[in-house]
C-alpha cells in the first residue's frame, strides 16, 4: 500500500482524514506546516502528498517539484487562480474540502496508476482540464481504453476528439500502432484502396499490393474521424468489418482478418444524415457500441482559464513569451462563447503571446477575436427565405468574417473542410 503524507493545519481534517486512511491499511504522516512537511520528505520516502495550499508558513505548492511524491493539492477555497497555479505546478490532482472516503480513494488509484502506467486519463495526449464535463470524458476512458470493443467519439471541430481516441489506445495497446484515418480528406476515388488496401492490377497504377489502413494497424487501433464523410458504397464495406472482423482488398479474392481495435469520431449530426439516407443505419449501431461525448469549451465549467495558462506556458517555452495573463484578459477569454473550442482557444493564445513579446503580461488580445460574425443586422436573412438560402448566408458571412480563411471558416461552424469546400462549390454552380 502507498505511503502518504498529509499536509494540513487543521487538525480536525488531520485526524478524522488520518483515521480514515488508515482504516483502509495505508501507511499515513501528518505535517502542519511547510516546514514540517520538508523535514518529513527529506527523511522519508512517500508515495502520495495530499497538501493545503494555506499554511501558517508558507504555500503548499513549495512542496511540490523534483522529486516530490505524487501530489494532491487540497483546500477549502477553491477559486480558478489556485486551479490554475496547481496546473502550473503540475501536481497530479485537486480537491475541495469536505472530502469523502470516495474522493481520497479515487485520488490514491489515480495516482497510483498514473506513476507506474503514464496512460492515465488527463495525463496523456495532451488533455488539459479539471471540470466535471471533462471528468466524465476521462472516466469514459479508463473504463472502455483496456477493451477492444469499437467506440464512437462525438463532439464539435475542435473539442479534441483525436486526443480521446489516443487516449483510449494508450490504456488498451499502448506498444502498438495508432492510425488515424481522416475519412472526409481522401479522395472518394481512393477511399477503397486507403482503408481496406489493393492488389497488384486491381486498377490502373496499381503497380503492386498495397495493405490499407486496417491491416497496417495490425493489433493496434484504426482511427476514423469524420466517419460521417465516407460514401455509402464504403460504409458497406465498413459494416463487413465491423461485423467479420476481415475485409478483402480491392481486387482481392480472400478475407483477411482484422486484428485492429476500431474508434470511429464526428463532428456531424448523424441523426440528421440518417433521416437524410445518407448514414446507413445498421453501421450507425454497429459503431455506437460504447459511445463518448466530448463537451464543447464553453460547457467546460472553468477549464478556459486552465486550458489557456496550460497554452501561454507552452509558448513561452518555445518562444521565451510571458507566462502570465492579465486579469482582463481572462475575463475576456472565459467570455467567448469558442466556436472552434479546444483548437481556437490554443491558436489565440499563442498569437495573443507573439503580439505580447517582451511584456510581463499578456494584456491584450488578436483584434475581433470576440466579434462574433454577425447575422441579425444588415444580413440578407429574411422571413420565407429556403434553408438551403440561409445556410448559403451562414457561411458566407462566417467566411468573410474570418478574412477568407476556410480552416477557422469550418472550425467555426463545426464542420469539416471537405464539407465546406463542397458547399462553396455548389453556390458556384448554377441551379
Amino acid at each position: 500500500m502507498p505511503n502518504v503524507l498529509l499536509v494540513d493545519d487543521d487538525p480536525g481534517f488531520t485526524d478524522a482524514t488520518c483515521a480514515l486512511l488508515s482504516a483502509e491499511g495505508l501507511n499515513v504522516c501528518t505535517a502542519a506546516t511547510v516546514a514540517e512537511a520538508k523535514d518529513l520528505l527529506a527523511t522519508g520516502t512517500f508515495d502520495i502528498q495530499f497538501v493545503d495550499l494555506a499554511l501558517p508558513d508558507g504555500s503548499g505548492l513549495e512542496l511540490v517539484g523534483n522529486g516530490s511524491p505524487r501530489t494532491v493539492i487540497v483546500t477549502g477555497h477553491p477559486s480558478v487562480e489556485t486551479a490554475v497555479r496547481a496546473m502550473r505546478d503540475r501536481v497530479d490532482d485537486y480537491l475541495v474540502k469536505p472530502l469523502n472516503k470516495a474522493d481520497l480513494m479515487s485520488a490514491i488509484s489515480s495516482s497510483t496508476k498514473s506513476a507506474s502506467n503514464p496512460a492515465t486519463p488527463g495525463r496523456v495526449a495532451g488533455m488539459v482540464g479539471d471540470s466535471p464535463q471533462m471528468q466524465k470524458v476521462y472516466a469514459d476512458i479508463e473504463r472502455y481504453g483496456p477493451t477492444n470493443v469499437t467506440v464512437f467519439i462525438k463532439g464539435e471541430s475542435g473539442t479534441g476528439k483525436d486526443l480521446v481516441a489516443r487516449g483510449l489506445h494508450e490504456i488498451g495497446a499502448p506498444k502498438e500502432k495508432f492510425v488515424a484515418v481522416n475519412c472526409g480528406a481522401i479522395p472518394a476515388e481512393l477511399i477503397a484502396s486507403e482503408l481496406f488496401g489493393h492488389e497488384k492490377g486491381s486498377f490502373t497504377g496499381a503497380s503492386g499490393k498495397h495493405l490499407g489502413y486496417f491491416e497496417r494497424a495490425g493489433n493496434g487501433t484504426v482511427f476514423l474521424d469524420e466517419v460521417g464523410e465516407l460514401p455509402l458504397d464504403q460504409q458497406v464495406a465498413l459494416l463487413r468489418v465491423l461485423e467479420n472482423r476481415t475485409l478483402r482488398r480491392v481486387g482481392g479474392d480472400r478475407d483477411i482478418e482484422i486484428k485492429a481495435r476500431i474508434i470511429a469520431a464526428t463532428n456531424a449530426d448523424l441523426d440528421e444524415a440518417l433521416a437524410a439516407k445518407e448514414f446507413r443505419e445498421d453501421l450507425y449501431y454497429r459503431l455506437m457500441v460504447l459511445p463518448i461525448e466530448v463537451p464543447p469549451l464553453r460547457d467546460r465549467d472553468g477549464d478556459v482559464a486552465i486550458l489557456a495558462q496550460h497554452f501561454l506556458n507552452e509558448a513561452a517555452d518555445e518562444h521565451n513569451g510571458p507566462r502570465h495573463f492579465a486579469d482582463n484578459v481572462i475575463d475576456a477569454l472565459q467570455r467567448h462563447t469558442w466556436p472552434g473550442n479546444v483548437r481556437e482557444l490554443k491558436h489565440t493564445v499563442l498569437r495573443s503571446s507573439l503580439m505580447c513579446m517582451g511584456r510581463d503580461k499578456v494584456d491584450e488580445l488578436p483584434g475581433g477575436f470576440e466579434k462574433p460574425p454577425n447575422l441579425t443586422g444588415g444580413s440578407g436573412l429574411s422571413v420565407g427565405m429556403s434553408i438551403r438560402d440561409v445556410e448559403r448566408e451562414l457561411i458566407t458571412k462566417t467566411l468573410e468574417h474570418y478574412d477568407g480563411n476556410k480552416t477557422q471558416t469550418a472550425e467555426a461552424l463545426g464542420v469539416s473542410l471537405k464539407t465546406l469546400y463542397n458547399r462553396l462549390n455548389e453556390y458556384q454552380t448554377p441551379e
